[in-house]
């Protein structure tokens, strides 16, 4: 069990403002912080959290307790695996009263580190794998820099963990093997090059790995969600670039491990990854925290402009600065950067598209403009997300939409409020049809009538 001195200690400790600001997004008001509470349908901040109490609690549903009562409740989780996240978070050693437990915990924390350090061990020794690596034109100082290694056979990983005594069921917890439909279990990761991914805080907690052969497995591969790994919350090399975003006051986005290498030798030390996914809401919190300004650079095949999409239209709805930038041609930033373009990188952030004016040319371009329903069902999809602006943000597109349209401003209503202001601007006319015939019929009179006096 968890000692209970330890949890006390770890509840005093822990930042609550920083553990909940990691799931959702929290804002100062006055000597707390506000939030939409994600316990119910919450449309308003109604979840007030204090960082001197430790405690949090919503005014509509009633919700409240400490932070290890917000981690459980909202990763559905027991008590103690609350309290283990919240170490895990906080950089917190826990006591247990079970040396058994004990030694458990300790080796979920050890198991990737030290797959890792054996992974790097494997690259050095498998003359193939770091053939490939100089064929993509990495370097030394990059595959140190970015700890890159060799995942070997199954067998042999698993002879790495029997020898180091660590059972199967914690690596499996920690997505350092798998359990096959046979029951039997394998190494996660086998005959490929590995990318350990570090969490905001630098804590190893899963790996990217890509294939160097020719066989049609998936080319690239992450971790497996676990007790460590949520990919929704974390950005490959931030841990690398988290001090140069905070300089810059700005964050590079883009798809790719090796895009990431690139950046970073071309001294654009700001850029991190997704992986494998578009931008989530968890992301965004964490580039707020870090108030930076956002240059999305994703590619620019049907699945990069997707994900740019959605990304952008995250990203408006949080207010943020930035923009979209993609390079022409297929090509990606590896490409350029390995080939000596450089100069072309640079150049795409010159051009793009903030992210509103990009996810509404992306809606109209689903649509087939040369057909007035499918023109009106574009102008109806671009107001269902402009609603959702802020009106003076709203209103500044309504020329945009216009041009893109080919239709009359008069037609073009992004605002909700403006929208409304003419609805009730009509009602009103209509409510007293009595009192604006009256005074055009007696303006009639008057001019049929000129001549009296």
């Amino acid at each position: 069990m968890i000692d209970k001195s330890s949890i006390e200690e770890l509840r005093q400790r822990a930042d609550i403002v920083d553990i909940i600001s990691s799931y959702v997004e929290l804002r100062k008001n006055g000597a707390n912080y506000v939030g939409v509470c994600p316990f119910h349908q919450d449309k308003n901040p109604s979840m007030s959290v204090s960082a001197i109490k430790g405690f949090y609690h919503c005014f509509a549903c009633k919700a409240g307790g400490d932070v290890f009562k917000f981690v459980q409740d909202y990763e559905r989780i027991s008590f103690n695996e609350a309290v283990e996240k919240v170490a895990h978070l906080s950089n917190f050693s826990l006591s247990y009263t079970d040396s058994k437990e004990y030694k458990t915990n300790k080796n979920l924390k050890n198991i990737l580190p030290m797959l890792n350090a054996f992974y790097k061990d494997c690259l050095v020794k498998h003359k193939e794998a770091l053939a490939y690596l100089y064929s993509r034109s990495l370097n030394d100082d990059d595959i140190r820099k970015f700890e890159l290694g060799f995942a070997p056979s199954s067998s042999e990983t698993l002879e790495l963990l029997k020898k180091e005594q660590i059972p199967l069921s914690d690596a499996l917890a920690v997505g350092a093997v798998k359990l096959g439909e046979d029951k039997n279990y394998y190494a996660a990761f086998s005959k490929r090059i590995s990318f350990p991914i570090y969490d905001a805080k630098g804590f190893l907690v899963g790996f990217g790995a890509r294939i160097i052969d020719g066989s049609n497995r998936a080319k690239y591969i992450n971790s497996a969600q676990n007790i460590l790994f949520d990919k929704s919350r974390i950005f490959y090399a931030l841990n690398l670039a988290r001090d140069e975003v905070k300089r810059k006051k700005q964050i590079i986005i883009c798809e790719g491990y090796l895009d990431v290498i690139a950046f970073h030798r071309i001294g654009l030390c700001n850029a991190v990854a997704v992986l494998g996914t578009a931008l989530t809401p968890s992301h965004i919190n964490i580039i707020k925290r870090l108030e930076a300004e956002v240059l999305l650079c994703f590619d620019s095949d049907e699945a990069g402009l997707k994900a740019a999409a959605r990304s952008s239209f995250l990203l408006s709805l949080a207010k943020m600065e930035g923009k979209v930038c993609f390079i022409s041609g297929g090509k990606d930033v590896a490409e350029l950067v390995f080939s000596s373009q450089e100069k072309k990188v640079f150049e795409i952030f010159d051009k793009g598209y903030v992210f509103v004016e990009f996810y509404i040319r992306h809606i109209i371009s689903n649509f087939d403009l040369s057909n007035i329903t499918q023109k009106q069902k574009a102008l109806e999809a671009v107001q269902e997300f402009s609603f959702q602006l802020d009106p003076l943000i709203a209103q500044h597109y309504e020329i945009l939409v216009s041009n893109l349209l080919n239709v009359s401003r008069d037609f073009v209503n992004l605002s909700r409020t403006q929208k409304k202001a003419k609805k009730e601007k009509i009602s009103i006319f209509k409510e007293k049809p009595v009192f604006v015939l009256a005074e055009a019929e007696l303006c009639k009179f008057l001019y049929e009538n000129k001549h009296y006096k």
